[in-house]
């Protein structure tokens, strides 16, 4: 089940994940020239609604059609052509009649539409075309490719939308039920345990986003688009943390920035999954929240992207204070009851402290004379995640800075997505609960695991193999 959810949502977020800027500048136009925004301005107003209607639907129905025919070439029976723009155009076409008949299914009729059009193009219509008598295959491919689009519009007119408009209705009809009588935060007992399983853009980019931006559409704005993105209860798992925990504060203080600031979730991932009992804390924060949020009505006009407090309060509009005030109480209640958690196991530390710095500096200086004997190989290290934009690009980056202080050469560390990685990958770096998932999507034969991609210690241990050879490359 996990791994279906997984594939379903690593599908769309790698197509929305490309497309942030687009639904970042829509909100900013509504934020600041719509009609409640800060110097309403129907015309500037206008494009963005134009954009939203009509440029992204057709967007996300070309890259999905596109990325599906990629993703079925992969398969060793299919030839590689690397014609897959076909589909896409066959997607953008179908949703057009989606966009005329009903533009606020527009979004997920294109997100339904794209990954269709991409099989039949490959499976089926791309095959036919190459049968075509030589020197008629560009021809016949786009006669093949316009003949289908056209009959694909015509019946996402009159069969498919009067289907999504249904089922679209009945869901908005049962948010809005659930945001008036202040039960949307009932959701939270979903997410939040969802997100710390890594599968948080699987919900935010295949799920909420599409609800998000149909109810932006008819009322301005949406809290949906927050439910995700708030920081709130991840950072207050972690201030009980820095609290309990004397010895690593410096390391949860960074941690907590991250989180707030960065808005990179997935930092505080591996604290949950090392200890569940902080789910009990995660849930009630984020119930709080979106609690205070729909009180208060607060929404955002536009996808929050990354979920830092800084683009939380932005997209906010005139709700700053009360979305600041939404994000407070989430911390505070998250913070108390994992505070009170840990104080019941007991987790307070009492550990020794770290070995003195003159012994670190007589093993940093050991280490450079075994890399100038040439014990190391070139290497080509990857940190991979789930979209390889989050815990991953910061982990490649603290390792290259930890790297550089070893003295180390011959050595390179990027981010990469799950379904990204180079086939020259020597090891690739996950966080143990993503093992499963690494596995399955790749043929890497080196892997290595960490609490946390952002945990140096495991970054110091990492070289010390590397060096010893422990790790074959």
């Amino acid at each position: 089940m996990r791994n279906a959810i997984h594939k379903f949502g690593k599908f769309y977020s790698n197509i929305m994940i490309n497309m942030i800027g687009i639904f970042i500048f829509v909100g900013i136009l509504s934020v600041i020239f719509g009609d409640y925004g800060w110097v309403p301005n129907e015309n500037i107003y206008a494009i963005s609604q134009f954009v939203y209607s009509y440029v992204i639907p057709a967007l996300i129905a070309y890259a999905a059609g596109n990325h599906m025919g990629q993703i079925y070439e992969k398969r060793p029976d299919v030839p590689k052509t690397g014609i897959n723009h076909a589909g896409g155009a066959i997607a953008v076409m179908a949703a057009a009649g989606i966009m005329i008949a009903d533009k606020n299914c527009a979004i997920l009729g294109a997100m339904i539409l794209g990954p269709i059009c991409g099989l039949l193009w490959k499976n089926v219509l791309e095959p036919l075309t190459r049968k075509a008598v030589q020197g008629m295959e560009m021809l016949t491919r786009n006669l093949v490719a316009a003949i289908v689009g056209a009959a694909f519009s015509i019946a996402a007119y009159y069969v498919l939308t009067p289907v999504l408009s249904a089922v679209t209705h009945v869901i908005m009809m049962g948010v809005d039920w659930l945001i008036a009588h202040k039960l949307i935060c009932l959701t939270s007992i979903l997410i939040e345990p969802a997100k710390v399983f890594f599968l948080n853009n699987s919900i935010h980019h295949g799920i909420l986003l599409p609800l998000a931006m149909q109810q932006a559409e008819q009322s301005g704005s949406s809290m949906l688009f927050l439910l995700e993105t708030n920081p709130g209860p991840g950072l207050g798992v972690l201030l009980a943390l820095w609290l309990s925990n004397r010895k690593k504060r410096k390391e949860y203080a960074a941690y907590m920035f991250v989180e707030c600031i960065g808005g990179i979730h997935e930092i505080y991932f591996p604290e949950v999954l090392a200890n569940l009992w902080l789910l009990l804390a995660l849930i009630p924060g984020g119930m709080a929240g979106t609690l205070c949020m729909s009180v208060f009505h607060v929404a955002s006009a536009g996808l929050v992207s990354p979920g830092s407090i800084l683009t939380v309060l932005f997209m906010s509009g005139h709700h700053v204070l009360a979305t600041l005030f939404a994000v407070a109480i989430s911390t505070a209640v998250s913070c108390a009851i994992a505070f009170f958690i840990l104080k019941r196991q007991g987790k307070w530390c009492t550990e020794a402290a770290i070995s003195a710095q003159e012994e670190k500096k007589e093993e940093v200086q050991e280490k450079k004379q075994m890399l100038e004997k040439g014990q190391m190989q070139e290497i080509k290290i990857g940190f991979i995640c789930d979209a390889g934009v989050g815990s991953s690009a910061m982990g490649a980056a603290l390792f290259r800075r930890k790297l550089k202080e070893e003295g180390m050469n011959g050595i390179t560390a990027e981010a990469y997505a799950v379904d990204q990685i180079p086939e020259d990958l020597t090891i690739g770096v996950c966080q143990r609960e993503f093992l499963e998932i690494l596995q399955k999507e790749s043929n890497l034969s080196n892997i290595v695991t960490m609490e946390s991609l952002l945990n140096q210690t495991e970054h110091l241990a990492l070289i010390e193999k590397l060096r010893k050879g422990d790790i074959t490359q």
